[in-house]
């Protein structure tokens, strides 16, 4: 009787060893780096094969920067927890000494932030401040400082002024057009935020009021939003940190790089053809380029582009969550319109700049909004230089830790602001923490939404006071309330990296009369 089966000759005797070989030396390995942390004395939960600490990321049903915060949650007691971002080492930082250590003391030894981009492949997002490292992006920093002051603020606050007016008119012609459906915050702020970029950025109209897709808009929307393969690749550098050392994501599609060069390119050339000078950002850029040899156009455009981001995205994510709980707490809203009507110029019927920078309650108002609802979870970083950290104080860390050039770092800012040991009843709305005397109870490093030091963010002056200005316009004119599509309590998007509400934030407005 024959048999069909061929017998298996030495080669692929020795190909199937390999391959088990192979295997079993790549799990050991794995299994090794696990115990990374462990091997250190630094406590955290326990990685699973392969996803580490991010299975449900890869399930869908929450961020990295979401399960960040989780951990940072189940470890009250630690000053530091050990974490793998897949099969990465990352420490989560819990000890305010050293997160000061981190963003100024030794911030030559954490000079970087985690994600790359590389600017030969992505010339515009790649030049933006946050992907640039080392000396490139102190020289870059250093040119961008002088264009965030107070004078050069005052200079671009008429055309804040003058959105913010428009944005009375938008609300007016809308409302009765609503029914009853109410505004979603976040879309009505976009509108709101993204004509301030085109006008004191871009020196355009952008047409955001009037239009529902204005040409400005579809460039914002689809700016340093990476679609097929990139949007795959921004993912896996995400979860598989040590993938940033072989590959890069290009963050701005060609297309979007070739408006946002086409619009500013014509612009530039007018301005500069015909002697034209605007107090607005891109007048000191073209100013920058003048007095730097090494600023080109690209950077001009890039750095330009660069606002879309910061002060369109972030900014309108913030002010939609300042509508939200002066429309959840009447109470605040009402104290502060009383402190909004005393500083409107009565002649004009406008708010001077000087006068929105004295108004303390809305300023607290907008800190206490930032506390609660941070626009990011948490802020990753990368140590470039060898360090010893030194616990004070822990029972269960003992001994010094080394943390290896290379190890990303997380900043878990949202827990930090919803800490009791911080922040007594830390769910509760309440501006009075940022008011006088209670501001100093205030720990260094408790609250930062902007981060800390040399790389805080550079836009945030800017933000900050388009927020306000649009703020006080709109609850001088209108009472707010929730509406109630808005889905309670609130539940933030898994697969979104900034802090975003299923379903959207929707508020009512009442003409005040």
């Amino acid at each position: 009787m024959s048999s069909d089966k061929r017998p298996i000759d030495q080669n692929e005797n020795m190909f199937i060893i390999l391959c088990a070989s192979a295997i079993l030396i790549a799990l050991y390995f794995l299994k090794q780096n696990y115990e990374y942390w462990r091997r250190l004395g630094v406590p955290g939960p326990k990685p699973k094969f392969v996803v580490g600490n991010l299975g449900q990321t890869f399930l869908m049903k929450k961020s990295p920067l979401q399960i960040f915060i989780d951990i940072y949650n189940q470890y009250p007691d630690l000053p530091i927890v050990g974490i793998y971002r897949s099969i990465t080492p990352t420490l989560l930082l819990r000890d305010l000494d050293l997160i000061k250590e981190v963003t100024v003391k030794s911030f030559d030894h954490f000079q970087d932030n985690d994600l790359k981009i590389d600017k030969e492949i992505d010339p515009i997002g790649g030049r933006h401040p946050f992907f640039l490292k080392g000396e490139e992006w102190r020289i870059v920093r250093a040119h961008l400082t002088p264009a965030f002051t107070n004078t050069k603020l005052k200079w671009v606050y008429p055309h804040l002024e003058d959105t913010s007016q428009g944005l009375m008119k938008f609300i007016e012609s809308q409302s009765d057009a609503l029914n009853g459906e109410g505004f979603e915050a976040k879309e009505l702020c976009m509108r709101y935020t993204l004509n301030n970029v085109a006008s004191c950025v871009f020196g355009i109209d952008g047409q955001c009021f009037e239009d529902d897709n204005s040409e400005f808009k579809q460039i914002a929307n689809k700016y340093l939003s990476p679609d097929g393969w990139s949007a795959v690749k921004l993912f896996l550098m995400n979860v598989f940190p040590f993938l940033t050392r072989f590959m890069s994501v290009k963050l701005t599609a060609k297309s979007v790089e070739e408006k946002i060069t086409n619009i500013l390119s014509q612009t530039l050339r007018y301005r500069e053809r015909n002697n034209i000078v605007r107090n607005d950002f891109l007048h000191v850029l073209m100013q920058l380029k003048k007095t730097c040899k090494d600023f080109t156009d690209v950077d001009v455009i890039a750095h330009a582009a660069g606002f879309i981001a910061d002060g369109y995205e972030t900014s309108s994510i913030v002010m939609s969550f300042v509508l939200y709980e002066l429309a959840n707490n009447p109470d605040v809203q009402s104290k502060l319109r009383q402190e909004i009507d005393k500083n409107f110029a009565k002649n004009s019927n406008t708010l001077p700049y000087n006068a929105l920078q004295k108004m303390t309650y809305l300023d607290a108002v907008l800190k206490e909004v930032l506390r609660i609802h941070p626009p990011s979870f948490a802020l990753e970083k990368r140590c470039t230089k060898r360090f010893t950290y030194i616990p004070n104080n822990s029972e269960i860390i003992a001994k010094s830790v080394v943390i290896e050039e290379g190890t990303p770092i997380v900043l878990p800012i949202f827990g930090l602001h919803h800490d009791p040991k911080y922040f007594d009843n830390p769910e509760k709305f309440r501006p009075q923490r940022f008011i006088g005397g209670n501001k100093k109870n205030i720990k260094k490093y408790s609250f930062m939404p902007f981060g800390e030091g040399p790389r805080a963010c550079l836009g945030q002056k800017f933000g900050v006071v388009q927020i306000k200005i649009g703020v006080a316009y709109i609850i001088r004119n209108y009472q707010v309330f929730v509406n109630n599509k808005t889905q309670l309590p609130l539940k933030y998007n898994p697969i979104y990296l900034l802090i975003s509400p299923i379903g959207g934030l929707w508020i009512d407005f009442k003409k005040i009369t």
